[in-house]
Parts: C-alpha cells; sequence; structure tokens
C-alpha cells in the first residue's frame, strides 16, 4: 500500500553526503517539502527557501519563479512533470529519483530532449519508510551548466 501523497521522506544521508559547494545557490526551491527536512537542511548552508507541498495546499504546478536551484525527491508517478516544470525554473534542478527512471519506452522522448548533464549515485539503498529497503537503486539526477555538477558521482 502506498503512503498517501507518495510522502518518503528522503533519508538525511542522502543529501548531507552530496559533494557540492551549496555556497554556490543564493535561492532555492524544493518543490515537494514533505516534512521540511531538505528545506531545513539548505537554510542551514545559508541558502534563501522557498517550498511547494501539496499537503499544505501549495501546488507546484502551479507555482511559478525563478531560482539558482530546484531538489526534491519527487512523488514517483509525477517526476517527468516535476522535471519538466523544474526546469522552467532553474538552470540547475537536482531530483532524486530510481535509477530504472531511465528506461521505459514512454519517456523515450523525454530522455532525448532533456538528457540529465549528471548524476549522484547512491552506493547504500535508502529506506524511506524506515522498515528496509526496496530494493531498488536510486540517484540523484542533475541537470545543470554548472561542470562541478556534471558526470557521474557516487556517494559513499
Amino acid at each position: 500500500m502506498r503512503n498517501p501523497y507518495d510522502f518518503y521522506p528522503t533519508p538525511e544521508w542522502c543529501y548531507e553526503n552530496l559533494p557540492i559547494d551549496w555556497s554556490q545557490f543564493e535561492v532555492a526551491l524544493e518543490p515537494a517539502a514533505g516534512d521540511g527536512r531538505i528545506v531545513n537542511f539548505l537554510q542551514d548552508k545559508g541558502i534563501t527557501m522557498d517550498y511547494c507541498e501539496l499537503q499544505q495546499g501549495i501546488d507546484f504546478f502551479n507555482w511559478r519563479g525563478e531560482y539558482d536551484l530546484v531538489i526534491t525527491n519527487p512523488p514517483f508517478s509525477l517526476a517527468q512533470e516535476f522535471i519538466e516544470h523544474a526546469l522552467s525554473m532553474s538552470t540547475t534542478v537536482i531530483m532524486l529519483l530510481r535509477i530504472n527512471f531511465l528506461g521505459s519506452q514512454k519517456r523515450y522522448d523525454f530522455w532525448n530532449q532533456f538528457p540529465p548533464d549528471g548524476m549522484f549515485i547512491l552506493s547504500k539503498r535508502p529506506s524511506f519508510t524506515g522498515k528496509g529497503t526496496d530494493a531498488t537503486d536510486y540517484a540523484w539526477f542533475v541537470w545543470s551548466d554548472r561542470k562541478d555538477l556534471q558526470g557521474f558521482h557516487w556517494i559513499k
């Protein structure tokens, strides 16, 4: 049984261990903030944060703005739509996705139009429920013109 609103909080280690110089970002958006853990992490890094959360009545697809960074663990069922909308708001978009999201004939045209510039692959499988992993591999997919975010990277 799926959690309502696809609410699966991102374990802290998944973003705390990203080898990213967060000081390069001034204003960011978290479009599926959930309990706010990524928002709080980035605020602690000195980034001015906006967020959306459907459970609070703030729908990302009604949101407009320009940001240095859009980062989230999107609801899997809407991941492609999240990516497309985020790319209209920022030149740096980072999304936590299943690695197998790269597959599917349904997304073939999407990937040809929006190939990621980089990936931060999680070497350990995260548990989003606290009851073990779902036996799926994950990575932070990156769309950015920043060279330090391009290419393949592995997170221990």
